[in-house]
């Protein structure tokens, strides 16, 4: 009996073993289906009538995003045709949206040895950027959080291993669901490929995190565009895997909104290096494309690269690039000369800026580093600014981003699209005509965080008469120095200061004119040849 037992057992894992019948040019997965039904419908009443329509041969596999009600289908293609399948679910009343489960192109393409190191670093204006924030935190102390979906990772890499995202809410080890969350153990993220908390292995997704979120001032390697952020880790091979990620990410920032900071965590970005092997249109893959709007309403953008092949999004689509979205922001492949890369998509309206990525260096298996390219280096370049963004010195951003996280989400998206770098060789294959401009983008958020640019000027001298102390409020075009000069009645030289204009808040300047005489004084502010000046008073008591 032992032995018809192991038999048995031999038997059931050759089954379950097999690989997944996968269309090798499309990359779909050809006895799956993602549904969604409506939100007070059952999964188990639709599941019954469709056995009884097809002898038995279908049967959900997992709960996809169980919150909205989102299901994995496997069936026998033997006895149930995927085609009579999807037309069979078409017609019942309580299914919203279905289609077919594919596997996922990972957008790399070969790398070229000749690029610079890191040259995209200073081309997107990085250097100035840092000088005000490096990702890690925002203004009101928030720990920002990026989501890298992707094929798997190495997160003991030396400069990736100290930013890693580690769930404050999970016991490690444990066996449990601390965080009452449907994952347990979910320290880092989740293997959505393998379904448990050990994150899968891959160079891919390793690469990507690299360019975004590696550490710098270590002493080690090189420095990611977004370099203090937490990343969290979120390992995918399927459009199924795709929408739990989604979901899982969805809903630690709806936690965090709801508790101010209580629970789950600050998620600003998704980053998609990814897509679907073949061009399609996100009209035809409603489920997995309705997520970006319902990440934005909690405040989560995502930055996405679009196809490397040589195709016109608008055209012939791509997902997830062709998704219309206001939440996600798609970009193509650009190189050092300022070009499309010959093997990149484009799109007039699909795609809404170019960023570097052929020739990009960043992290290795095995601690090394090496050139990468195509679209997936592309898209971390921008994913890492919209958290760099996060971290500037803004109080006012960082209480919208969880007051009103969409709007927030929408700003951040602004003033990427109205900073990019114009050139013509982007002005007909992408929405805004140019390239990201981390630098141009964060002037813009200092403008709206009263830090703003203008002419020359003293706006205002307060008080007038003053007593014990003067505050001097002034303009200016940049934010370089500038001298102050305050000259007595007879022109004699009182007081001389430098002083950088702040970038984000008010520009003004304090001068200690408690010991001063009596009488009237003049204020200049000039450098080079602008020279403005304005009087003031000072009183004795």
């Amino acid at each position: 009996m032992k032995y018809l037992y192991l038999i048995l057992a031999l038997s059931l894992f050759s089954l379950t073993a097999q690989a997944q019948p996968v269309d090798a040019q499309s990359g779909k997965i050809e006895n799956q289906r993602l549904v969604q039904l409506r939100e007070d419908a059952a999964l188990q009443p639709l599941l019954k009538r469709a056995n009884a329509a097809f002898d038995g041969a279908v049967f959900q596999k997992r709960a996809v995003a169980s919150s909205l009600n989102i299901h994995l289908l496997e069936f026998d293609p033997a006895r149930c045709p995927a085609d009579a399948l999807s037309q069979w679910l078409e017609a019942q009343p309580e299914v919203l949206y279905q289609h077919a489960n594919y596997k996922v192109d990972f957008r790399t393409t070969p790398n070229d040895p000749d690029y610079e190191l890191q040259w995209g670093a200073e081309r997107i204006g990085l250097p100035e950027v840092w000088n005000f924030g490096q990702g890690g935190l925002t203004a009101n102390g928030d720990t920002i959080v990026i989501a890298i979906i992707d094929s798997g990772f190495d997160l003991s890499h030396e400069d990736i291993i100290g930013n890693i995202w580690t769930n404050p809410h999970e016991i490690p080890g444990d066996g449990l669901d601390n965080d009452n969350n449907g994952y347990v153990d979910d320290l880092n993220g989740w293997d959505f490929r393998g379904n448990g908390p050990d994150i899968a292995y891959d160079d891919h997704g390793l690469r990507v995190s690299g360019i975004l979120a590696a550490t710098a001032n270590n002493d080690k390697g090189i420095a990611g565009v977004c370099w203090n952020s937490k990343i969290m880790y979120l390992s995918i091979g399927s459009v199924a895997g795709i929408v739990s990620a989604y979901e899982y990410v969805l809903e630690q920032r709806q936690r965090y909104n709801e508790t101010l900071g209580a629970e789950g965590a600050f998620v600003v970005a998704t980053n998609a290096s990814f897509g679907l092997i073949d061009p399609f249109f996100c009209s035809e893959y409603p489920i997995w494309g309705n997520m970006y709007d319902l990440l934005g309403e909690a405040g989560v953008l995502t930055g996405a690269g679009t196809a490397n092949k040589d195709l016109d999004v608008d055209v012939v689509g791509d997902m997830p690039t062709s998704c219309e979205s206001d939440f996600i922001i798609t970009v193509l492949n650009s190189t050092e000369d300022e070009e499309r890369f010959t093997r990149s998509g484009y799109g007039k309206v699909a795609i809404d800026m170019a960023a570097p990525g052929e020739g990009s260096y960043t992290v290795a298996p095995f601690n090394r580093y090496a050139l990468f390219g195509g679209n997936s280096a592309a898209a971390p370049h921008l994913t890492g600014a919209i958290g760099l963004l996060y971290s500037m010195p803004c109080e006012f951003l960082s209480t919208d981003a969880l007051t009103k996280p969409r709007e927030t989400a929408l700003f951040i998206r602004s003033i990427l699209e109205e900073s990019v770098y114009r050139f013509p060789a982007y002005a007909d294959i992408t929405a805004t005509g140019g390239r990201l401009n981390v630098r141009s983008a964060m002037n813009l958020l200092s403008d709206a965080c009263g830090g703003s640019t203008g002419d020359l000027g003293l706006l205002n001298i307060y008080p007038n008469p003053a007593r014990d102390q003067l505050t001097i409020q002034y303009e200016t075009p940049d934010f370089e120095p500038y001298e102050f000069r305050i000259y007595n009645a007879l022109g004699q030289l009182v007081y001389r200061n430098n002083d950088t204009p702040a970038r984000f808040r008010e520009k003004q300047l304090q001068v200690d004119v408690s010991r001063w005489q009596a009488g009237m004084y003049v204020v200049e502010v000039f450098r080079g040849n602008s020279v403005e000046t304005k009087p003031v008073i000072i009183l004795q008591y």
